[in-house]
């Protein structure tokens, strides 16, 4: 059993994670390791994470955004 962590770099990994190979000896493996061991592909985790980025720089929440903001106005009026 291994334990996968889809962002970040292994220094940033927290207290729980490293109980996990310490005490259970489970390699914890994060971010651009842990795509490429799931891959086999070095460049999966920056393709991954500019894929991502491009999707966001498309995408136009502001019709969601607004509703949310209306919801929330409604809840707290003075």
């Amino acid at each position: 059993m291994i334990v996968g962590i889809i962002y970040g770099e292994p220094n940033e990994i927290n207290s729980h994670y490293k109980r996990l190979e310490k005490q259970y000896h489970y390699p914890v493996h994060s971010g651009k390791e842990f795509w490429h061991r799931l891959t086999g592909d070095e460049d999966f985790y920056m393709d991954l994470a500019k894929a991502i980025g491009d999707i966001a720089k498309e995408a136009n929440y502001k019709s969601e955004l607004d509703g949310v903001i209306q919801q929330l106005a409604e809840k707290v009026q003075f």
